[in-house]
């Protein structure tokens, strides 16, 4: 495996000096967006800038408008704190640790970046970063706020989307077959080996914001419902399964069936499932990945 990873960073400086709107887009397209139109071509997305502008990107007019001095405070923050460096070494990082497994990954290179994206919409729920790592070749964590919880979650939620890559190379993302009890372990194994690389203090949101009676919902539902997979068509697969994996807030605003779930809690159970795995086995999370959902599910015992 191979890192090419964007220079975000001078990208959006040279958009908040740029002389001319036609510059700034021939700038922001070419250098930024072009990496990653074979992801975007798969979610659908034929313009590139349309799709950033719908997955709320930071855009070129953003740099000399209103948004300016936001962008502007977080880039500063972000410099300050040494996030860009930090980041790459959390990739490289993440890489080491599949080397081992090195001839079993076809993977050449991962097209990587670090996103500013506006805090609104959905990123409200996932306060303030998330990421894109299910399409082997591509890899990107978005920030919409940077904060002193975002901060030192980058590095983390980078190596989580890298797992994605690795995992969904060794064990192929099907819209057709993929279940729910194979998406929950994909999570939980990305989840885990961030956990394993930068500590459990590190894990998200989305594994660490539920009370106790919101797990055991979850676990109860997500429980019985492990084999839902897709129907006839590829997006009543996608929307059967993602209901159980993100929670009926998003669930309702995507026009899928809500299921009685909590926010992410999908992420939550993954998570723990693979954690009782761990524990079980003494595996390691590398290891895991490349083992099939049903093997983790149950010799995790989490379910029984």
């Amino acid at each position: 495996m191979k890192l090419q990873i964007i220079d975000a960073e001078s990208i959006y400086q040279r958009l908040l000096n740029s002389a001319s709107a036609q510059e700034s887009e021939a700038l922001y397209c070419q250098e930024l967006l072009a990496p990653f139109e074979g992801m975007m071509r798969i979610y659908g997305g034929n313009d590139p800038l349309a799709m950033a502008k719908m997955w709320s990107f930071y855009t070129p007019e953003d740099f000399d408008g209103e948004q300016r001095p936001f962008i502007e405070d977080m880039l500063q923050r972000l410099s300050d704190n040494g996030v860009w460096q930090r980041s790459a070494t959390a990739l490289e990082r993440g890489v080491s640790a599949f080397a081992p497994y090195a001839d079993q990954i076809a993977l050449d290179t991962i097209n990587c970046a670090l996103v500013l994206t506006k805090h609104t919409g959905i990123n409200t729920l996932g306060r303030g970063y998330a990421g894109f790592g299910g399409f082997p070749g591509y890899l990107i964590v978005t920030l919409s706020l940077v904060d002193d919880y975002t901060i030192p979650r980058v590095g983390p939620a980078l190596v989580h989307e890298l797992n994605h890559n690795v995992r969904f190379k060794i064990v192929p993302f099907l819209p057709m077959s993929i279940t729910v009890a194979d998406y929950i372990i994909a999570e939980g194994l990305a989840e885990s080996f961030a956990a394993e690389l930068f500590g459990h203090d590190l894990v998200g949101y989305m594994v660490t914001d539920f009370d106790e009676e919101e797990i055991a919902t979850a676990k109860r539902v997500i429980g019985g419902n492990l084999d839902v997979s897709g129907f006839n068509a590829v997006r009543s697969y996608i929307f059967a399964v993602r209901s159980y994996i993100f929670g009926d807030t998003i669930a309702a605003s995507s026009g899928l069936p809500k299921v009685g779930l909590p926010d992410f809690a999908g992420y939550a159970i993954g998570y723990r499932v693979v954690q009782h795995y761990l524990q079980r086995t003494g595996r390691s999370v590398v290891d895991a990945t490349f083992l099939p959902s049903q093997e983790i599910i149950e010799e995790s015992d989490f379910f029984a």
